[in-house]
């Protein structure tokens, strides 16, 4: 089957059609079919492409660009604002399209956790397809001015969804959220500018700045590194840019936490490597430790602030902080050892770019399991919970798969992601592999306690009648532990499809 109609366009645009059609609707129950119908084109559309990534006999992804030894597929051009070298560009690659994947899976799992809300129903369903819209821009941009723009809008609908259908602190959290993260964006403005003015000639168009790499190394290189590193350390976050995080997610609807940690901190690892890796190889190879030292600090303070926490969805959240803490660490393993051990290292940059994928799986669900807790009876503390698993058997058995695929069990698909890591900063780096591996203890410590505490701990008599997991809230997380299992069984087409690309991008270095 051949590929001949814009598909990564419709991927980009076809959520915005549907927000719009979404919010039009005027009804909660038509308002549902819409946006859910619309998220399910675009994950047909999205598995389409990612099949031609997989299956390149099976579905072809004829229209190609090369930028110097990378190439984009599904390339779709056309001049937006010829006088400033501005374009309409898209392309995917081996980066991109697994997240862009991601995105389209779990959107609609964001809606069927929310199929109850009543609030605003048509213009919060909405808000999920636009952030959709804007996500995908990001992954799939390749102008500079087009990424920014996609960049800076998708703030809008998160920033919504947690004034309009938070908690009962969801002005300051979303006040704290959009600040932080729009402040953060300024460095990358000038960023995206240095590029621009560098360039010969001038251009905005990502394949020629990737090929050529204008930034001169030294100085303004480095400069540059720590800069978008500011800016998409935010977005991902690291230690210490993190704070915004935990009162987003604690005050966020569900379906929002959900997005929120699938997908958006993605942006954040992506951008790191897109950006700090290929646009300025120099650089992230000069300043590879700072890259280092932010991931091994936000891996063992994401865990240890855990061990602290009482509310289950700020717990999840600094777990976030701990496992994207991987992310930075094997993206800094990969630049620096493969310099050093070849192949070895490259499993630092597979396994991060895996660890995006796999804590986006995680996270969705934990938040899922969280969210439904606390609607049910009012609160998320740990500590007044309590044998639950008597009480509600779905929910404690979804919650304790979550717990054992975030902590690295074998067999799910976060032990993959992390073992890959662990392997790569081995080969770079050799025993500071110690300190990811303490983390997992410290990871199953917390999850384990409040596993005992909340699960199989005594019953409290307080939650007698406590409901459990309604249909709609049951299929969403079917869906994603059986996610789980898939890629942790077989993960094979991802990672082979992830290491040929890294190991390219690396021998570019």
């Amino acid at each position: 089957m051949l590929i001949e109609f814009p598909i990564l366009t419709y991927i980009v645009l076809l959520p915005a059609v549907g927000a719009v059609f979404t919010y039009l609707t005027g009804s909660d129950r038509a308002a549902r079919a819409v946006a859910l119908a619309f998220s399910l084109v675009v994950l047909g559309l999205s598995t389409v492409l990612l099949m031609g990534f997989l299956w390149t006999n099976v579905i072809s992804l004829p229209t190609m660009t090369t930028a110097g030894n990378h190439t984009y597929f599904a390339v779709e051009q056309s001049p937006w604002v010829p006088s400033l070298s501005i374009s309409y560009i898209l392309g995917a690659d081996e980066l991109s399209v697994v997240l862009v994947f991601l995105n389209a899976l779990l959107t609609p799992l964001a809606l069927a956790i929310s199929w109850d809300e009543h609030h605003r129903l048509p213009a919060f369903f909405a808000m999920f397809l636009f952030m959709e819209t804007t996500i995908n821009g990001v992954f799939l941009s390749l102008d500079l001015f087009q990424f920014f723009v996609f960049w800076e809008v998708g703030l809008i609908p998160m920033y919504f969804l947690i004034a309009v259908w938070g908690g009962p602190r969801k002005k300051y959290a979303a006040i704290k959220f959009f600040m932080y993260t729009f402040l953060a964006s300024l460095p990358l403005l000038v960023a995206i500018f240095a590029f621009y003015f560098y360039s010969n000639p001038h251009t905005f168009d990502m394949r020629q700045i990737i090929a050529t790499t204008p930034i001169p190394a030294g100085t303004i290189g480095d400069l540059m590194f720590v800069a978008l590193l500011i800016a998409f350390g935010t977005k991902l976050p690291t230690w210490p840019l993190h704070t915004w995080l935990p009162d987003a997610h604690v005050e966020a609807p569900t379906g929002g936490s959900v997005i929120l940690a699938g997908v958006l901190l993605k942006l954040g690892g992506y951008g790191l490597i897109r950006f700090n890796v290929q646009m300025i190889p120099q650089a992230a190879m000069d300043m590879y430790w700072l890259l280092a030292l932010a991931g091994v600090i936000s891996i063992l303070y994401g865990a240890i602030v855990c061990l602290a926490q009482d509310d289950l969805k700020r717990m999840v959240a600094f777990s976030s902080v701990s496992h994207m803490g991987f992310v930075t660490l094997g993206i800094a393993a990969g630049v620096y050892g493969f310099t050093i051990s070849g192949r070895g290292a490259v499993l630092g940059l597979t396994g991060a770019i895996f660890q995006m994928f796999a804590h986006g799986l995680v996270s969705a669900a934990l938040f899922m399991v969280a969210g439904s807790l606390g609607h049910k009876i009012g609160t998320r503390n740990i500590s007044e919970l309590g044998g639950i698993a008597k009480r509600a058997p779905r929910m404690a058995t979804f919650m304790m798969i979550s717990f054992m695929a975030s902590l690295g069990l074998p067999g799910l698909v976060g032990f993959v992601a992390e073992f890959s890591v662990f392997l790569g900063i081995y080969a770079a780096f050799g025993l500071l592999v110690f300190v990811p591996i303490l983390t997992v203890i410290l990871t199953a410590a917390y999850y384990i306690w409040a596993m005992q505490r909340a699960i199989f701990g005594p019953p409290n008599p307080k939650w007698e009648a406590m409901p459990d997991l309604h249909r709609f809230e049951v299929a969403p997380l079917a869906v994603l532990v059986a996610a789980f299992a898939v890629f942790g069984i077989v993960p094979v087409l991802f990672l082979s499809l992830i290491s040929n690309w890294a190991q390219g991008i690396l021998g570019g270095l």
